[in-house]
């Protein structure tokens, strides 16, 4: 095996760095499925990293499904293609860039309708005063990342008011794929405006209770900040590089 496709993790979350290096490698190609990875004495002296920390990588991979611990043989490695863990959607993202982001933002945004129509259609007055004061979080938040954070918490109480479970965790499938602080989507909401602007739209439609206005005020705010996060993912792509990149930290986007 190429031992330059594993990169040497960041001190800080070593286990997660670990796991994030040998992901790509194996969305790389370096270990295809079937094949099974070196020992684990090799793979720590190949990532600069003692054993402990390499198991707790492997143990996350593990639970992400790319590696299977099997007795006699080791780990071997599964199709990536074929799992569905947002761990292992975050390590496409990372590795396909911008193409494979588009692709999950418009899964995104296609939920907006419907996410809107069933606010508009089930919110209770509690729901309508919990929408409200998210949007004034919104409001007040001083900065982006701040901004950022009021934006997810804004929309977890608009998918609470829908009460369809299985959207909420739709949408959490998707949010969590992002790794936000991992492709530095953050700048998206640098600019203010756009962002209260619209969520006031919707907050105003699903507070009228009238789902045909809310559903085309969640789609259109969904589209709108993909265009912002995707020319964020861009710029940082272009100013950073992906060796950069792979080892910025993970945490949660929208």
């Amino acid at each position: 095996m190429n031992q330059s496709s594993l990169q040497p993790p960041d001190r800080q979350r070593v286990d997660e760095q670990i796991a994030a290096s040998i992901a790509d490698a194996i969305l790389d190609g370096a270990f295809p499925p079937g094949s099974t990875l070196p020992p684990e004495r090799d793979l720590a002296e190949q990532l600069g990293v003692n054993r402990t920390s390499l198991r707790q990588g492997l143990a996350r991979l593990q639970q992400m499904g790319l590696i299977e611990a099997r007795h006699g043989s080791g780990n071997v490695v599964r199709d990536p293609q074929a799992l569905t863990h947002p761990a292992v959607v975050e390590a496409l993202v990372r590795k396909l860039g911008p193409e494979f982001l588009v692709e999950l933002l418009e899964i995104r945004a296609a939920l907006g309708p419907l996410i809107g129509r069933l606010a508009a259609q089930h919110n209770t007055a509690e729901d309508g005063e919990t929408l409200s004061a998210a949007l004034a979080a919104v409001e007040e938040a001083g900065g982006a990342a701040a901004r950022q954070a009021a934006d997810l918490a804004y929309f977890r109480v608009l998918i609470h008011s829908t009460r369809n479970r299985a959207l909420g965790l739709l949408y959490r499938w998707v949010e969590h794929a992002f790794g936000g602080r991992e492709h530095e989507l953050t700048v998206a909401y640098d600019d203010a405006a756009p962002v209260v602007c619209d969520l006031r739209a919707i907050t105003e439609a699903v507070l009228a209770h009238d789902a045909t206005a809310a559903a085309a005020a969640v789609e259109a705010y969904l589209h709108a900040s993909a265009l912002r996060m995707v020319v964020a993912y861009q710029s940082q792509a272009t100013a950073t590089g992906p060796a950069t990149r792979r080892r910025e930290s993970p945490g949660a986007p929208r």
